[in-house]
């Protein structure tokens, strides 16, 4: 009986032992938390906790009982979450664990999901003591904003391992290659290891004793002063250089961004291993970004060497691959629709300088707004024991949409008057929730948009939108005789989630088309006596540029209405005048003194006028409207008075332009009758327009009329602006003078 007694005595005493020592065991060296949501009406995510373990014999016993960790889901509620996997790597020296969970939200808001692991890696010198640093809690945490506008969001994944080992006086980097596969902008910031109080806790914290990892540098790997940084765009995070061996921690935030709203953050915390060997690290040729319209194949070689002349691996990581961090296929659309980039020749060893291509062959279903982000690292593969080392390049490749082919514009005609008919070819890459949106500006200059810049140059205004299966649209909105029109077409793609910020195609060639001068065009509306009662305004017009006597059918008539304002739209019927467009004949001048029923004031108000032209329809003989012109209005002159001084200021709403022109400035001390003396040209810029007189004279042709202005006398003013039609078909009437 006394040695079974022994026996359980020992046994006891292991028990006994055994378990603080695996409580203090060490054995994670890096972690992040990613979440995905996995329906569209209720607000469930599948969230999931990636922990990198160390395998080695210090690490593997610890890491065998990591079976389960309590994940905080921000919302005032835990759970408990078991391994689901672990897969071995680096020759079973780490391990890629995953505890996976899914959890369903109250409702719309922003949560902070945590996790908690009792304790880190001992000896880790930034996180001083150095020999105490296994007391500190390993905490990660992530946040995610959960509104009806994210739809399905999920977090970016990081498709990097963090394990790659540093050397004494050579720069180390780690990118996390990461991928968002709803299209969202990255950023990344570094940030500060956290640690929390309890081993369950939901609370995180900046440890208060970690040290930037410069403090254990000498110099930068070229003699410099020493960094640690992270490209804000790329994500590559460099330490240059480690100035002695041991084990570092830091940590690194992503930010994702949609429409220029931040609307999640994800931490990975991770460590590195310097040592103190001969090796160099092997590098990578760099790789210029690349713009490729869809259904392109890409062909891109990737060029590696070593310093030592070691042999290299060149591996690939990113979305496009849709592999995952453990290097296994992830399942079909999980991170972009196929089909998938390869890296042919690659995670091979090769005798350097090695060389692998990688090839894609892009398709409609891969246009995004945001570009795609491959890396590419090279590992060298020196003997045993020296440990191995790797660099980075960032490939970007930006898919877009190609543009919509054969845009064609002619004039027509609708039964709501002018219009334009636009046709194209049927789009090639029409997805589900694509349209077009269609843009116009007025005048024909071509401006052929840069190389791979999607969306319509400057100057354009939408005017409307059709689905992607249209190949044809008529305007009619707004149009206007003379005027030059240019329409350019994009085809606008939704993101994965069914939203609108999937990106624009390359703009189409630009179609311009001049309507056909069909009407009349006004090119006079001048004041010739300012009255109350029997002001009086004439009107000139030309005949129909575009038609010929005899065409369509005559005669023809000219009506022209009026209406009070400068923006005034109640036109009334001014006059009739039958023509039949003889070049000699006087039909194109009309003297308006108002009428019985609507006395001419023009000295409280502007007029604006405007002409409908009819001509005989030979099969009914009956006349009908063929279009109206645009109309134009007097100019309208207002006076400030002020110390010796008078401000004038006026404008005119015409169909022509009266800005970057010299105006004449008339003045007179008899009265609204004149005479008038010319007194300055003035270059005016845009309306209004504006002078102020303070007596000068400077136009001394008609006579010097130079003075003090005095309070106690009267001053009347006239303006003459001059101004041209824009459009090329019209500029041969020359200056206009109102």
């Amino acid at each position: 009986m006394r040695p079974i007694y022994l026996l359980n005595v020992i046994l006891l005493f292991f028990c006994i032992t055994l378990k603080p020592t695996l409580s203090q065991a060490s054995h994670v060296r890096a972690g992040e938390i990613t979440t995905k949501r996995t329906s569209r009406t209720a607000l469930t995510y599948e969230i999931t906790f990636t922990a990198y373990f160390d395998e080695t014999p210090g690490g593997k016993l610890a890491a065998d009982a990591a079976n389960s960790y309590t994940i905080c889901f921000g919302d005032g509620t835990t759970a408990v979450v078991e391994r689901s996997q672990r897969i071995f790597i680096n020759r079973n020296t780490s391990s890629i664990n995953t505890y996976k969970t899914v959890h369903t939200y109250p409702g719309p808001g922003t949560y902070t999901i945590g996790i908690t692991v009792v304790n880190r890696n001992n000896n880790t010198l930034n996180l001083p003591p150095a020999g105490q640093s296994e007391r500190l809690p390993f905490f990660v945490s992530t946040t995610i904003s959960i509104n009806a506008a994210l739809l399905a969001n999920s977090t970016p994944v990081m498709l990097n391992p963090p394990l790659d080992s540093g050397r004494v006086g050579q720069k180390f980097c780690h990118n996390p290659a990461a991928f968002d596969a709803d299209g969202d902008s990255l950023a990344y910031r570094l940030s500060v290891p956290k640690t929390s109080p309890t081993e369950n806790s939901c609370t995180g914290r900046n440890i208060p004793s970690y040290q930037n990892p410069t403090q254990f540098s000498t110099a930068s790997e070229n003699g410099g002063t020493p960094t640690f940084s992270i490209n804000p765009i790329t994500g590559e995070l460099c330490w240059d250089a480690p100035g002695q061996t041991g084990q570092f921690n830091f940590a690194f935030i992503i930010e994702e961004w949609r429409n220029g709203v931040l609307i999640g953050e994800i931490t990975r915390d991770m460590q590195i291993i310097v040592v103190d060997s001969p090796n160099k690290r092997p590098l990578i040729q760099p790789i210029p970004d690349l713009c490729v319209e869809a259904g392109a194949l890409i062909t891109q070689p990737i060029t590696a060497t070593d310093p030592d002349g070691q042999r290299v691996i060149i591996a690939g990581f990113g979305g496009v691959f849709n592999i995952g961090a453990d290097r296994l296929p992830l399942p079909a659309n999980e991170l972009i629709p196929p089909a998938y980039a390869r890296l042919i020749n690659g995670d091979i060893i090769q005798n350097q300088p090695a060389t692998a291509t990688f090839s894609w062959q892009t398709s409609c279903n891969q246009i995004r707004q945001a570009p795609y982000d491959v890396t590419f690292k090279v590992t060298d593969v020196p003997t045993r024991p020296t440990p191995a080392l790797t660099s980075f390049q960032t490939f970007r490749i930006q898919i877009v949409g190609p543009s919509i082919k054969n845009l064609t514009a002619r004039p027509t005609a609708t039964a709501n008057g002018r219009a334009i008919q636009l046709s194209w070819s049927p789009y090639s890459c029409g997805n589900p929730g694509t349209f077009i949106s269609i843009y116009r500006k007025e005048g024909c200059e071509d401006v052929p948009p840069e190389p791979c810049v999607t969306g319509v140059p400057a100057g354009y205004v939408q005017i409307a939108r059709v689905p992607i299966t249209a190949t044809t649209y008529t305007d009619t909105s707004s149009l206007r005789r003379g005027i030059a029109y240019a329409y350019r077409l994009v085809a606008v793609y939704p993101d994965v989630n069914g939203g609108s910020n999937g990106g624009v195609s390359l703009a189409s060639n630009q179609a311009c088309l001049n309507l056909p001068l069909l009407a009349p065009v006004i090119t006079q509306v001048t004041v010739d006596s300012t009255r109350e009662v029997n002001g009086q305004i004439t009107v000139r017009w030309t005949r129909p540029i575009g038609l010929n006597p005899g065409d369509l059918g005559g005669p023809y008539q000219y009506r022209l209405q009026r209406a009070t304002g400068l923006t005034g739209t109640d036109f009334s019927p001014l006059a009739t005048i039958n023509t039949t467009l003889s070049p000699t004949a006087a039909d194109t001048l009309f003297v308006d003194r108002g009428t019985s029923t609507s006395t001419l004031n023009t000295t409280a108000n502007p007029y604006r006028y405007r002409i409908e032209f009819f001509y005989t329809d030979p099969a009914t003989g009956q006349l009908t409207r063929l279009d109206v012109t645009e109309a134009a209005s007097s100019v309208r002159l207002s006076a400030t008075p002020a110390n010796r001084q008078v401000t004038l200021s006026w404008q005119a709403n015409v169909p022509w332009s009266n800005d970057a022109r010299v105006h004449d400035v008339y003045r007179s001390r008899s009265g609204p009758n004149g005479p008038f003396n010319k007194i300055r040209e003035v270059t005016v810029q845009t309306q209004p327009y504006s002078f102020t007189d303070d007596g000068t004279d400077t136009f001394t042709a008609d006579g010097n009329t130079s003075r003090v202005l005095s309070a106690d006398s009267s001053y009347c003013y006239r303006v003459m602006t001059r101004g041209q039609y824009t459009d090329t078909q019209l500029a041969r009437l020359g200056v206009l003078l109102n």
